[in-house]
């Protein structure tokens, strides 16, 4: 992309904008409703959503842009952001430290760019097709793990998937050398960090992984459904990211086996 420094830049001043309302929120004052789908939503989470939109039909009106919180608009445009205000409401919402904001961006459908934003812990990851992964301005690159009875895998919550995702998630896990439970979007930055091998999740929408697939690509790693297939602007439910891409092969069959 031509004009990738304008768009990591601009990139940068949303998750800055982010992280300032989150911070200006005291933590034990956050309340938080249950939405229909079942999931909580807090005030700041949609605080946020409207900020960054506002910024961004000021800056780019011709994006289009999907977020969780509020309807999508012009999805089939060229470029379109991807907006998850907070992902780890819940633990936002109770007080625990792991939540952040992601920001992707997708071109034809492709996820090209992400941010995530951890406000709590002063971690940012940013990365993407022509912008090679940073953690606080540091390079970062997936481990290369070459056998996956070696591999640290962080799986899927137990207690949302079907009983074929659990399966999944679990043989996965059980191949591996250990786990790692309740590692959320941090798990896919810590992929792109070389800390975790694996990380596999399902029930996921674009928002929750269209940062996370840039970013990780971005560091050498692969973003795919269970079938190996690219995630895209039109995937959903199941997601694979690999440090090692050339696992993809052994990963895949075992979730099909």
């Amino acid at each position: 992309m031509k004009d990738i420094d304008a768009l990591v830049e601009f990139s940068v001043e949303l998750a800055d904008l982010s992280r300032s309302i989150i911070r200006s929120h005291s933590i034990l004052d956050v309340n938080y409703e249950i939405k229909d789908d079942g999931s909580p939503v807090t005030p700041v989470d949609r605080e946020i959503e409207k900020s960054l939109r506002d910024r961004i039909d000021a800056r780019y009106p011709y994006h289009g842009i999907l977020g969780e919180e509020f309807p999508s608009r012009d999805t089939t445009a060229e470029r379109v952001w991807v907006i998850d205000p907070i992902d780890g409401t819940k633990q936002y919402a109770t007080g625990i430290p792991v939540y952040g904001t992601l920001i992707g961006l997708a071109e034809e459908g492709q996820f090209v760019l992400g941010v995530m934003d951890f406000p709590a812990t002063g971690d940012r990851w940013i990365g993407g097709r022509d912008y090679p992964t940073c953690w606080n301005s540091r390079p970062v690159t997936t481990a290369q793990c070459i056998d996956l009875c070696g591999a640290t895998v962080a799986p899927g919550d137990p207690n949302r998937g079907s009983a074929e995702e659990n399966f999944g998630s679990s043989k996965l896990a059980d191949a591996g050398s250990f786990r790692v439970y309740g590692a959320g979007s941090y798990g896919f930055a810590m992929v792109a960090s070389g800390k975790l091998d694996i990380a596999i999740d399902f029930g996921l929408d674009p928002f929750d992984f269209a940062a996370p697939v840039a970013i990780v690509e971005g560091a050498g790693g692969s973003a795919t459904d269970w079938c190996g297939r690219p995630l895209t602007l039109e995937s959903q439910g199941r997601t694979l990211f690999l440090g090692n891409p050339a696992l993809l092969g052994t990963v895949v069959d075992l979730l099909q086996a």
